[in-house]
């Protein structure tokens, strides 16, 4: 069966629907991934036939960054760019699927894919990396985990109805200009078939929803056998006690030199040894030091077990990753479903409390640090954590759910 696999994220997004695209391609699937350009290299190096849509992620990004998207409103300077951005990716995304017997997707895939699946008369298959696509007081809201718990079942009913208002209303323009512009379809869609197949790459362990839901445990890629840590790495996880491993991912710092200062402080002041990833975030500018080592990007599989413990800015794919390595986090949400991660890992004793981007100080900061490394509960509920995840085998469950799936419907 012919799938198109379509990755609309920054790289800890991606990442999960790759390994999707891997397993689905080693049950005998021909796999096509379309992801922004910026990925399509790395998709191609692991095995993958992958195709650029327009753009890059990074720049994307940053421009979120600039104008407040990353807080999960499309800013009105925004609204025409993602419309033009959004019907060149239709175009590109409708050759690219041309031929296929199913479109699979999730947040990011699914807006475009949606209509682009019903222009080809194929399904559209839902993957998700969180917990959406429905309205229930069962389900917590992933853009809102303000709601206070004694809200109970109504809160979670509210807060499920404005997440998923969120995450459609402000695509409704695009989705008329694509079907209208591009797909020579009718405005508006019809009703959605409550048949969909949909999939969920997360672990019931860490998020509690309804059992009907297709929840496989998350989507890890294989190991690169071929990965070699550069020495300087070695060299320095050898010369003492477990750093803490520090990186906000894709998240672009609006003064990412502010940045280094905060977390350069706070290391000095909780008295850690740290590895610090630069990614995207801009913080290149923090020294090397005896306590401190600088490095743009290290497999998470590899690094987050050697760590005592792991910063992270909350994103799902991030999260996964430091949960499977069963050590603790501390979380600094920048903004969209990040908050909502960040509470899940302080529920589940595995992290203290969040510290919200805005609020991060170099004070802050480094309580945080002291009080996670000083606790032996927190490090041992990680570890067992830890051991239940990778006891899960979330991309042979999907691949099964997929595969039968598929079958039924075409």
């Amino acid at each position: 069966m012919q799938i198109c696999v379509v990755a609309i994220d920054t790289r800890g997004g991606v990442q999960p629907y790759a390994a999707l695209a891997l397993g689905l391609q080693q049950a005998g699937h021909r796999i096509r991934v379309v992801a922004p350009e910026d990925f399509t290299g790395w998709l191609i190096g692991m095995g993958l036939d992958a195709v650029p849509l327009p753009g890059r992620m990074d720049d994307a990004a940053r421009a979120a960054a600039q104008t407040g998207f990353s807080r999960g409103v499309v800013p009105k300077g925004m609204r025409e760019q993602l419309v033009r951005q959004s019907l060149a990716n239709a175009r590109a995304l409708l050759d690219y699927a041309d031929g296929s017997d199913a479109v699979l997707g999730g947040i990011g895939g699914a807006v475009l894919g949606l209509d682009v699946a019903e222009r080809l008369g194929i399904p559209l298959v839902h993957a998700h990396l969180h917990p959406v696509g429905a309205v229930s007081p069962a389900l917590t809201g992933v853009l809102t985990p303000w709601m206070p718990p004694w809200t109970g079942a109504a809160g979670n009913l509210i807060g499920s109805a404005i997440t998923e208002s969120a995450l459609t209303l402000p695509f409704r323009a695009v989705s008329r200009a694509v079907r209208t512009e591009v797909l020579g379809l009718p405005r508006r869609r019809s009703r959605p078939s409550s048949a969909r197949l949909s999939v969920y790459g997360f672990s019931r362990h860490v998020v509690a929803v309804p059992a009907t839901w297709n929840v496989t445990g998350y989507w890890f890629l294989p190991e690169e056998q071929a990965w070699t840590p550069p020495a300087e790495l070695v060299t320095f996880l050898d010369s003492g006690e477990a750093p803490v491993c520090i990186g906000f991912g894709s998240m672009v710092s609006g003064d990412p030199a502010a940045t280094a200062r905060t977390v350069t402080e706070a290391i000095r002041r909780a008295g850690v040894r740290a590895v610090l990833l630069t990614g995207w975030s801009g913080m290149s500018d923090i020294a090397a030091s005896d306590n401190v080592l600088v490095i743009d990007q290290v497999p998470h599989s590899w690094l987050f077990p050697r760590c005592a413990a792991v910063v992270h800015h909350g994103g799902a794919g991030t999260t996964a990753a430091a949960l499977r390595a069963g050590v603790p986090a501390v979380v600094v949400p920048h903004g969209v479903d990040q908050p909502f991660w960040a509470k899940r890992v302080a529920e589940l004793g595995v992290g203290p409390r969040p510290l919200p981007r805005p609020m991060l100080s170099a004070s802050s900061f480094a309580t945080a640090l002291r009080t996670t490394l000083a606790d032996d509960g927190m490090r041992a509920r990680a570890a067992r954590l830890g051991e239940l995840i990778s006891a899960e085998d979330g991309i042979t469950a999907a691949v099964d759910l997929v595969s039968r799936g598929l079958t039924r419907t075409t």
